[in-house]
């Protein structure tokens, strides 16, 4: 499971779609958070359809190649909810927001992958 969650987030810091896009299930879920649109996501498919948007609008704000930005995950718990399935959820703080990321996953032979992504943010009270 951590193994899961290291690669999906270094995926995520080098936007690398095909390493990315890999952790996911194909029956897999998403919800984005604000300001992207507020319906679930349904499948691989529509998955990376939707982060190709998300990893180009972050290359164009990079000053550099990859890493494009650090993922730092805080506060990281494990639920193992069964011997195949699992609950995981972590911060992703900066100065603007606390990012509040929770992955189910389902382990398939001998791979865990994600079947449902929930990400949420909450703006940082600047006074």
């Amino acid at each position: 499971m951590h193994t899961l969650v290291t690669k999906f987030l270094r995926a995520f810091e080098d936007l690398d779609m095909s390493r990315f896009i890999a952790c996911f299930a194909n029956d897999a879920t998403v919800f984005f958070p604000i300001p992207e649109p507020p319906s679930r996501v349904d499948g691989k498919r529509a998955i990376q359809s939707r982060f190709e948007i998300v990893f180009a609008s972050i290359r164009l704000g990079a000053a550099s190649g990859p890493p494009y930005h650090r993922l730092i995950p805080e506060d990281l718990a494990v639920q193992a909810t069964s011997s195949d399935s699992a609950v995981v959820s972590f911060h992703l703080r900066n100065a603007e927001r606390t990012a509040r990321r929770t992955l189910v996953l389902r382990k398939e032979g001998e791979q865990w992958l994600i079947v449902h992504l929930h990400a949420s943010n909450v703006m940082v009270d600047a006074g």
